[in-house]
Order: structure tokens, then sequence, then C-alpha cells
């Protein structure tokens, strides 16, 4: 597998994790991802960032199915932005401007929020969302 900034479709991941945990030990290694917003969850290796998505099995359990690689954590909560909003105007929810106007800049905030409680610049989101690659946050 090839690690990089790479965009791919959401593919079935091979984490079945069970129902309302994100947290589980496999092989006496705990694997840990941090809840975004809804059902978007960040996950990260030594290489990348992935963003991955939460979806409920037939049978109750929870499964995270990976969308994007990226190797910036703002490149990863910005494409959770772009996701959310798209998602949002497919399923009918988001049915007027005004309304995709205020729910995006809900989620810029959030995603900013989040940035600066671990990097305080305030700048390192917007370039993300116009996909410029050249900050430095993260």
């Amino acid at each position: 597998m090839e690690h990089g900034v790479r965009a791919t479709p959401c593919q079935q991941g091979n984490m079945d994790k069970d129902s309302g945990k994100i947290n589980k030990k496999i092989n006496s290694e705990v694997l840990m991802m941090l809840k975004i917003w809804k059902n978007y969850y960040l996950d990260a290796s030594r290489v990348c960032y992935t963003l991955k998505k939460a979806h409920t099995k037939a049978d109750g359990g929870v499964e995270y199915n990976i969308c994007t690689y990226h190797t910036r954590l703002e490149e990863a909560l910005a494409e959770a932005v772009r996701r959310t909003i798209r998602e949002g105007v497919a399923s009918g929810e988001l049915k007027e401007w005004e309304q995709v106007r205020a729910e995006l800049q809900r989620l810029e905030s959030e995603a900013r929020r989040l940035l600066q409680s671990i990097c305080p610049a305030d700048k390192p989101l917007t370039p993300a969302l116009k996909n410029d690659r050249n900050n430095k946050c993260a």
C-alpha cells in the first residue's frame, strides 16, 4: 500500500468494532480513533491520517470504512467538512443556500476549534479547504 495524499472512494474497512466503543485491543496493540463529528472519525499511522466513516452493520456492530488518506491533519478535517456538506445536500437535509452556508460556517468553526486545541494558529483550515498543501500545522 502506498501512503501519501490521495483520495479514494470509501472502501469497506477491516476494522470491526463493537457498538459504542472506539478503542479495541488487537494483538496487544490498542487502536484508537478520534471522533470528528457525526459518523466521521480520524485514525492515524506513522505515515498518514485516515478519515473513516462509521456505519452500523446488520448484526448491530459498528464498522469503519476508509474514506481518504492525508499527510496533514488540517487536510483530513477539511475533507470531513466537504463530505458532510455534500451528504447534507444529497440527503435533502440542506435544501437552501442559506442552510448550506450556515452549516459550512458551523463545521469550519468546529474544525478550527479542534485544530486550535492542538495548534494555536488561526489559518490552517482555510488553505486546506482550498487544497493548499503549503501550510505548516500538524
